[in-house]
């Protein structure tokens, strides 16, 4: 059947107006609708900074929606400048057919970006690959870092915290109230996120405001059963911007209300030690300190996975080969990292050790760690153990993943699928290119997405490639589970049964790599290592 797209600029009456959108063509020319900067929110600026999301009033007329609007505001990581606005509370869909027989899944995307930068819209993640299959892709904009992260105990400031995961569930309630409107099935809602982003999903997953805003998920890169928020971050925030009171959560709002906005997201609160002991998070999720109608978190993801309503849905986790290359960018060329690794040796330690333990513990475990994967620590670290540390961040990665499956396979009833990527292409993985150039093989942190997604980086594939083909059975398998709660779509599984991971003794894996094969997890073997450290320092695994 051809699909008609004789509209180039179709109206949509949604719950608050018009929106007109426009007809686009992808990377491959497949045609699809694009309807960008739908606003779900009102603007969260003046007395509204920090605060809730809150409703959005209605708009006469059509609102044009045919291109991206701001990304929030942040400091860019390329530039270095401030960039995108207060005013952000936006999101994108791209919309393969809008009359079909029968309403098309829905996919919403949360970027990632360490909590405090990212662009939802297509500039940066252009969903040309999904617009091959029948479905609807949304991205979401939310507050980011201070702006969207900030938390008071203080209850008369009404700022308990996660403004940016209200603005997210704000999204969700507008999305399934819009679904029909634009061909989407408001009971096909499948949310997914990539690294902050995927750990936003799994808050979400936790709390029991979501029930019934989406149906399935998909977790990449990013995982987070504790919270592991650093202490004290408003007041050293407003520190940084020249005040001079106490910790006192009324004066240390009314000083940061009234702070340059651009000051607010440039500023960095991370001490010297800390950034040696590895931290790169400062404002993120908090537990909420009081009760309110809208509270997100009211106790650690850990707590409340064990009952928590998402254990009835069905979700995909997954990873890179070698994750960890991210986490060691600049070891090659400033030597200071090498010397922090000498000096800091809990660098090395998963997130939530590095915050559950006192500094000579950490130290401790941070030793344990780096003996087992390197050999070697303190001033024996050199250059040759490139690799080794490459493997303790992956194995970090992997093994918070793995805490979210055991989890999932005590409390859930429905199925877990994992999956770990491992095309180590030689000029189409673009992260490990931007950090190392063309020397450097694996698959790094968000490699993955250039599979998903058209990044400023992407360019066109002979259609003959293998990264072509890992394209399409990629994005099929995703849409397929979105549209049917298994992954196993008619392109893939002729090639290799997906099954749900199970509680037997070997944890098997879909390995993404040319070929799809359904293995053992290759880091499992050395993941066994880390139930000592868990036993040290007292912590149980889920």
């Amino acid at each position: 059947m051809s699909l008609n797209y004789s509209e180039i600029s179709p109206v949509v009456q949604t719950t608050h107006g018009k929106v007109q959108g426009t007809l686009l063509k992808g990377l491959y020319d497949e045609q699809f609708y694009a309807f960008d900067g739908i606003p779900y929110a009102a603007s969260p600026l003046g007395s509204l900074r920090f605060k809730e999301p809150q409703d959005l009033k209605p708009w006469n007329g059509t609102r044009d929606c045919s291109k991206p609007l701001n990304k929030c505001l942040q400091l860019a990581s390329l530039t270095n400048k401030v960039e995108g606005s207060e005013d952000c509370l936006f999101l994108n869909m791209s919309v393969k057919k809008l009359h079909s027989k029968q309403p098309l899944p829905m996919m919403v995307f949360i970027h990632g970006g360490l909590f405090n930068r990212g662009d939802p819209s297509r500039r940066a993640w252009a969903p040309d690959y999904l617009m091959h299959e029948d479905v609807i892709h949304v991205s979401i904009g939310h507050r980011l870092g201070a702006l969207g992260f900030l938390s008071f105990a203080d209850p008369s400031l009404e700022i308990p915290g996660n403004a940016g995961l209200k603005d997210i569930i704000l999204a969700l309630k507008w999305i399934k109230a819009n679904a029909a409107n634009f061909n989407g099935d408001p009971n096909r809602i499948t949310i997914f996120g990539h690294s902050s982003g995927s750990m936003l999903v799994h808050s979400l997953l936790a709390s029991p405001q979501t029930e019934g805003l989406f149906h399935k998920a998909i977790l990449m890169a990013g995982f987070s059963m504790e919270i592991n928020r650093l202490p004290h971050l408003e007041f050293r925030l407003a520190k940084q911007l020249g005040y001079e009171g106490e910790n006192v959560d009324l004066q240390v709002f009314e000083f940061l209300s009234k702070a340059d906005p651009n000051l607010l997201v440039a500023a960095d609160v991370l001490t010297p030690e800390e950034k040696g002991q590895g931290h790169s998070l400062s404002f993120r999720p908090s537990i909420e300190s009081y009760v309110t109608p809208n509270a997100v978190l009211l106790a650690e993801p850990k707590q409340l996975q064990r009952n928590t309503w998402s254990n009835r849905i069905p979700i995909i986790v997954g990873a890179n080969s070698e994750e960890g290359l991210g986490s060691i960018t600049d070891l090659k060329t400033n030597p200071r990292v090498m010397q922090e690794f000498r000096d800091y040796p809990e660098r090395v330690l998963p997130n939530f050790l590095k915050h559950c333990c006192d500094s000579e513990q950490k130290r401790e475990l941070g030793l344990h760690l780096l003996k087992y994967f390197c050999g070697a620590h303190g001033e024996e670290l050199s250059l040759e153990h490139f690799n080794a540390l490459a493997e303790v961040f992956t194995h970090n990665t992997f093994l918070e993943l793995d805490r979210f499956i055991q989890a999932r396979l005590a409390y859930a009833q429905a199925p877990t699928y994992f999956y770990r990527f491992n095309f180590d292409s030689p000029d189409f993985n673009f992260y490990r290119i931007r950090y190392f150039g063309l020397e450097q093989r694996g698959v790094t942190h968000v490699d993955e997405l250039g599979y998903i997604y058209v990044l400023p980086a992407t360019f066109k594939l002979d259609k003959s490639r293998p990264e072509f083909t890992t394209i399409l059975r990629f994005v099929s398998m995703f849409v397929h589970f979105a549209a049917t709660s298994d992954p196993n779509s008619p392109l893939t599984k002729p090639l290799v049964n997906w099954k749900p991971v199970n509680q037997s003794e070997t944890r098997m894996v879909l390995n993404i790599s040319e070929e799809l094969k359904f293995i053992p997890l290759p880091e499992m073997a050395k993941l066994k290592f880390y139930d000592r450290l868990f036993k040290l320092a007292g912590v149980t695994i889920f």
